[in-house]
């Protein structure tokens, strides 16, 4: 990945100068685990944090086409997609479409995860299957009710078939860089959505087993542990912690536990 040059937050905006094209910057990688890390923790919002990625890694990539949009909001995203920043030009990126792909990126990374624990999809919907939600959706199409779901049940189905959608069409759209064709991979500039997707099939591919860090004040979704490794070399197996800090957090937690468990005072014989 190529990182960009002056890329920063403006208002409701994402921007950044003409990149220089006699200026040859070294190729980056992802972090390990980004997608479960860094991408899933960020707030879709948060433009100073996706302006710094930017920096750091090079474009952010997302597609409009990758979700399923009534005609209205489609063409409203179009739309957004088309305008530019009155100052920077074409050299921008709006924040509405910034919290959409980071948005819709966390909802299948989401379902991804559900798809991992016993139950876990249900889990995962289980806030949206309610009878109120039956009755908008009724209020909604009282013109026509025949396609559209009457029990619990049927709106579970529903539901879930659209969240499992939704994880089909980000990996189908973000690994289309990585498809079969000419040129080699470095010529086809990935983008960071591209590379964290690539991460998660991988994963997918390779049935890796997904931790939960075992800090108390953590619990973050893991495979990798982060430490002192060069990268590509962080541990897989054997581990209960996200990263050394994290472990040894933990540690010195129980370590207070224990000592002051040591310190009390005996309770007084009857």
């Amino acid at each position: 990945m190529t990182p960009m040059v002056g890329v920063q937050a403006v208002g409701d905006w994402i921007v950044w100068g003409v990149q220089g094209f006699d200026r040859v910057l070294a190729r980056v990688s992802l972090p390990d685990d980004f997608y479960l890390r860094e991408l899933m923790e960020v707030d879709p919002a948060d433009l100073e944090t996706v302006a710094d990625w930017m920096n750091r890694y090079g474009s952010l990539g997302g597609s409009i086409e990758a979700g399923s949009w009534d005609y209205d909001e489609h063409s409203r995203l179009q739309e957004l997609e088309g305008r530019e920043h009155p100052h920077y030009g074409p050299w921008s990126l709006h924040g509405d479409l910034v919290r959409l792909h980071i948005s819709e990126a966390q909802a299948a990374i989401a379902t991804w995860l559900a798809c991992r624990r016993p139950g876990g999809l249900d889990e995962l919907v289980e806030t949206e299957v309610t009878e109120q939600r039956l009755a908008d959706i009724a209020a909604e199409n009282d013109h026509d009710d025949s396609s559209y779901p009457k029990t619990l049940e049927e709106l579970r189905s529903v539901t879930l078939d659209l969240r499992l959608a939704l994880l089909r069409n980000a990996l189908r759209y973000n690994l289309a860089a990585f498809s079969v064709g000419l040129g080699s991979l470095t010529d086809r500039q990935p983008s960071i959505l591209s590379v964290a997707f690539l991460q998660l099939y991988n994963h997918l591919a390779e049935d890796a087993t997904i931790r939960t860090c075992a800090n108390e004040t953590c619990g973050r979704d893991f495979v990798r542990q982060r430490g002192r490794a060069e990268y590509g070399q962080n541990r897989t197996s054997g581990i209960k912690y996200c990263t050394r800090e994290c472990a040894r957090a933990q540690a010195q937690r129980e370590h207070r536990r224990r000592k002051a468990t040591r310190s009390r005072p005996a309770p007084a014989p009857h």
